[in-house]
């Protein structure tokens, strides 16, 4: 290393150019800005935190920045598969960032300012980032060492596993790790993951399988047929086959590399799908549908890449089958070989087609089903016992006639394709040797490419078989990979480092301002709001009441940011959501939605908390968690519990009343410390008691607030 790390450090006013570098080095494709926006002089001191405004220009130049962190004990293995990244040391009144590449060879590549990559060692990195916590207890570490004696050879070893076992529970801040985000063309997700290299690396580890497999039954039947087999063509043969296990051994291991990196990459995608859906849609299916919609996301990803490398291995094959039938036969068994397959592929074309219309008569009945059990106790009591079973038993025969064609289609792709091809392969070997002029090895080398293609074929139809399955379930999930794309919000024009909490002009105290606010639903022709004109001051509690169905919980996830208007303005301290973002529109304005809307996960009470913050939580995230719950009266449910906060609650745990319940969705808004909290009926299933408590909580914890109730 020939510099410090203090001189490889960008400076603050660079970092949007030390970003767009980073991800260029990475092979990231971002958008590119000749002029580059620079961080204010607040930022640059240090007063205000850099993370908002990393975040905010990542997602402007076209790709992610997540903060990082890990304890102490943890953070070798951190630096060891960090990369790209921005890693902020401490210290000093400015920020010092250093844009780290990734580990290459044991040692660090980062990109210095003038960009060049330097590399540097990671204990290096390690120590800058742990100077200040490591300072108070190195000088007694020191001492202890040297009155225990231990030898210099050993002294960093022993000197890190005691810090490590002092010091291993603490908290650090290393970040911001560089992304793509899940929403960008999955193409390009591949490439930027390497994939396609990883593909070829395992069609050229079996190509040379099989030229070897191939290679050595040559030379073996070539020494049979014409008697010279002697202990250098056996031991030759034997060799031979020896180098296939290596190569074997390599291309299983590329193989389940690949499936975990795109199943990986898949996942990431559909759940970021799941996650950007439009609420109405997903408000307009039900149970049936989303339930399906998980299982079949499992069953996707298994049968698309495991039919999709069995068949792409199987047609590699099929090529190496139709170059011996063609050296070895003449053109026309390699020809019929050529139409075999396309007939093949055909069949499995079919067969893909009635596994979707089967598998859509399955879907049906199973949502029909799943809806009916959900709805079994209204059914009793509105349905008479004559409608019961209408329809069903034209959907059993629906699904009994495409199961019936989806059965004969998979017999004939699975059972006459490769027996069919070893009949025909074996009657046109047969014609040529009655015919004559056909050598022992010709026919030898015949019968060996049939084989192979008998393989082949065998290989082709599962592939295809699972590729049919796969089909099917992409129908359920593919509104789940699409939906990854869709973006809340445009491009940000600018980066701003005003924070959304941030006062508006001198002497205006608006806080969130609509005005002329119009939202229909889908399924209505008549919109619930209408001209709507709302106006909060900072430090107001405004309460909003009105009958069933005027409006008022429509108008409160408006504000939120929940859902979208049709159309009308909505400013948040002078700036709509466009300029703002949605992250940053978040931490302006929360809210509690109604029971119906708001849910307790199968987890423990601190991730139900803290679904705001990083996750594992912080010493000081779980204390804040702890605190709210005690001033709003849950002081007793904590010390009931056996494991605390951090109890399992939900479906499989600990069972909250609709009291605890309601105080613990107040606590989640307020944790995210907002400067408007909108609670809809949060109150309603409280005491007077309670309520009055609850309030004074809220009302010293948040700046403004709204509450929905009944008049």
């Amino acid at each position: 290393m020939t510099q410090s790390l203090s001189e490889l450090c960008w400076p603050v006013a660079r970092l949007c150019e030390a970003l767009q570098r980073l991800a260029h080095h990475s092979g990231m494709p971002g958008r590119s800005i000749s002029r580059m926006p620079v961080p204010d002089a607040c930022l640059r001191r240090g007063e205000q935190p850099l993370g908002p405004w990393i975040e905010a220009a990542a997602t402007f130049l076209g790709f992610e920045a997540e903060p990082v962190g890990t304890r102490y004990a943890e953070l070798p293995a951190l630096l060891h598969r960090a990369g790209p990244a921005l890693i902020q040391l401490p210290g000093e009144a400015e920020p010092r960032i250093l844009v780290l590449l990734g580990e290459r060879r044991g040692r660090l590549r980062v990109l210095g300012p003038d960009s060049k990559v330097e590399v540097i060692e990671w204990s290096a990195l390690h120590g800058a980032l742990c100077e200040d916590i490591e300072a108070p207890v190195r000088p007694s570490v020191e001492a202890l060492l040297e009155q225990a004696q231990v030898p210099s050879r050993r002294r960093l070893q022993v000197r890190t596993l005691i810090l490590g076992e002092r010091l291993g529970t603490l908290w650090l801040d290393v970040g911001w790790l560089l992304r793509l985000p899940p929403g960008r063309a999955f193409r390009t997700q591949l490439r930027q993951a390497r994939i396609h290299r990883q593909l070829a690396v395992l069609l050229a580890a079996h190509t040379t399988q099989y030229a070897l497999g191939l290679l050595s039954w040559w030379l073996i039947g070539k020494g049979l047929l014409q008697g010279q087999v002697d202990r250098g063509w056996m031991l030759a043969w034997a060799m031979l086959l020896l180098t296939q296990v290596p190569v074997q051994m390599l291309a299983h291991q590329v193989s389940a590399r690949l499936s975990v990196r795109a199943g990986g990459l898949l996942k990431q995608r559909l759940l970021a799908g799941a996650l950007r859906m439009d609420v109405e849609q997903v408000r307009s299916q039900g149970a049936g549908q989303l339930l399906g919609r998980v299982l079949e996301a499992d069953a996707f990803e298994a049968m698309a890449l495991n039919g999709g490398l069995a068949g792409l291995l199987a047609l590699l094959e099929l090529l190496f089958a139709v170059a011996v039938l063609a050296a070895g036969v003449g053109p026309v068994p390699a020809l019929l070989l050529f139409g075999w397959t396309a007939l093949t592929l055909l069949g499995g074309w079919r067969c893909i087609k009635a596994r979707q219309r089967w598998n859509d008569a399955r879907v049906g009945m199973t949502n029909d089903l799943i809806e009916r059990m959900v709805g079994h106790r209204t059914r009793l009591a509105q349905e008479s016992r004559e409608r019961w079973h209408d329809g069903e038993d034209h959907a059993l025969e629906k699904y009994q006639r495409v199961s019936e064609h989806l059965d004969r289609r998979e017999v004939l792709l699975t059972g006459l394709m490769p027996r069919g091809w070893l009949l025909l392969g074996m009657t046109g070997l047969a014609l040529s040797l009655a015919l004559g002029g056909t050598a022992p090895v010709t026919l030898a080398i015949g019968v060996g490419g049939v084989l192979l293609a008998w393989r082949a074929f065998n290989r082709l139809v599962m592939g295809l078989s699972a590729l049919a399955e796969s089909g099917s379930a992409w129908k359920q999930i593919s509104s789940l990979f699409h939906a990854a794309s869709r973006t809340e919000d445009a491009a940000l024009p600018v980066l701003s480092t005003v924070s959304a909490s941030a006062s508006g002009p001198r002497g205006n105290d608006v806080l969130l301002e609509a005005q002329h606010l119009v939202f229909r639903y889908p399924e209505r022709s008549t919109p619930v709001l209408d001209g709507c004109d709302v106006r909060v001051h900072r430090g107001e509690h405004v309460l909003l009441e009105g009958p069933s169905g005027g409006g008022k919980s429509t108008l409160g996830a408006l504000l939120a940011g929940l859902r979208q208007p049709q159309s009308g303005l909505l400013l948040l301290n002078g700036l709509d959501r466009r300029t703002l973002g949605p992250d940053r529109w978040r931490d302006g304005v929360v809210a509690a939605p109604q029971f119906h809307e708001n849910h307790v996960f199968s987890g423990t009470l601190a991730f139900n908390l803290l679904m705001s913050r990083t996750w594992p939580p912080k010493p000081e995230d779980l204390e804040l968690a702890t605190n709210v719950c005690e001033e709003l009266g849950l002081g007793d449910l904590l010390a009931r519990m056996p494991a605390g906060i951090m109890q399992i609650v939900g479906e499989t745990g600990w069972q909250l009343s609709h009291g605890e319940r309601s105080r613990l969705f107040i606590a989640r808004a307020l944790i995210q410390q907002a400067d408007l909290l909108v609670l809809d009926e949060s109150f309603a299933a409280l005491d007077p008691e309670t309520l009055r408590r609850c309030y004074q909580c809220v009302a010293a914890r948040v700046p403004s607030l709204m509450v929905i109730a009944h008049p």
